[in-house]
């Protein structure tokens, strides 16, 4: 064989193991990063456990029970569209029982602080 044939054969095969080891290196940094990742998203749900029981015994001592059990059940469903029910369904409970207060009194300024929660509870959850 000529020198060429054997430089050219040997530039080849240089370039097999490159893209050989390239490829090695970018599958084991796609799992890396598959792993990373999993243990973000168990920080994350470990924060979330850790948020739901800390709002929970705050809850147990100012709560309904009733209202209590929502928000435990809170934890084996996806998302905050229930929790944002529940908060819609208060502010608007207690709206309702603010406008039947006292006639005399002007209950205005608490009526409009109950309803610029309920705008700002939603604008929170439409943008998380």
């Amino acid at each position: 064989m000529p020198k060429e044939e054997d430089s050219g054969l040997d530039e080849l095969l240089a370039l097999s193991r490159k893209f050989t080891k390239q490829k090695e290196d970018n599958e084991k940094q796609a799992r890396q990063r598959a792993e990373q990742g999993k243990k973000v998203k168990g920080v994350l749900q470990g924060l979330q456990e850790l948020n739901l029981n800390m709002a929970l015994t705050q809850l147990k001592t100012v709560a309904k029970p009733d209202l209590i059990q929502k928000i435990a059940a809170l934890r084996t469903k996806p998302g905050t569209e229930e929790l944002r029910k529940i908060i819609t369904k208060m502010v608007d409970d207690t709206e309702k029982q603010v406008n039947t207060l006292n006639p005399k009194s002007d209950t205005t300024p608490l009526a409009n602080s109950i309803r610029t929660l309920s705008i700002l509870l939603d604008l929170y959850f439409s943008l998380s």
